[in-house]
């Protein structure tokens, strides 16, 4: 069984996240509740249990706001972001994923590469949605020039099983006011990207 790289979600990637040291989930750790969006609502839709992974996750479709170069399009693109991520945990997809991330986000990619080695390893998922709203209007630049606005992240959790079904990494849910990080834009040839997040500072 691989060694997940519990990352969950876009910022609470930028924080720690932690299991005891056998790899199973802290006692008493709160299951995800349902999630939303590119997680539930479809016909057969059947969220994955120690039972077996899900079945019949809608795959989500990328609306043409979320193209637009303006903030509302930046937040179109983030909520098409946290469906990406719900619906590769839950399938082993990171297709979407990685064709709206720059390579520069080293962290992103390896939680990818984590998802994507866990079901080759017969392992599988749940995760609930992590919902990215932007506070700033107008958008901020950083040194680089990229759109970076200051984000903030309530995410529902995750639960990760292995080929047998133990719980091997879960994650509560976040909500909290404090969860606040820079997410690094990039709007090019029409289409935005995640460049990467950061926290913010002081």
């Amino acid at each position: 069984m691989s060694a997940v790289l519990l990352v969950g979600g876009v910022l609470t990637g930028c924080g720690d996240t932690s299991t005891n040291d056998d790899g199973d989930a802290s006692p008493g750790s709160a299951s995800p509740t349902e999630s939303a969006s590119a997680s539930g609502g479809a016909d057969g839709y059947v969220e994955a249990s120690a039972e077996g992974p899900a079945q019949d996750v809608p795959k989500p479709s990328k609306p043409a706001v979320a193209d637009e170069e303006s903030v509302e399009g930046a937040q179109a693109f983030l909520d098409y972001l946290s469906d990406a991520r719900v619906y590769a945990w839950q399938t082993g997809d990171t297709s979407i994923l990685r064709d709206i991330t720059a390579p520069a986000c080293d962290f992103c990619l390896e939680e990818y590469d984590a998802i994507d080695e866990h079901y080759a390893d017969g392992g599988w998922a749940t995760s609930g949605r992590e919902e990215l709203t932007i506070l700033d209007d107008p958008m901020p630049v950083d040194d680089y020039g990229f759109p970076a606005p200051r984000v903030k992240s309530k995410f529902e959790g995750i639960t990760i099983w292995d080929s047998t079904g133990a719980v091997v990494e879960e994650l509560e849910p976040i909500d909290s006011p404090d969860h606040v990080a820079l997410m690094h834009l990039n709007h090019m040839d029409g289409e935005w990207e995640l460049v990467m997040p950061t926290p913010v500072q002081g």
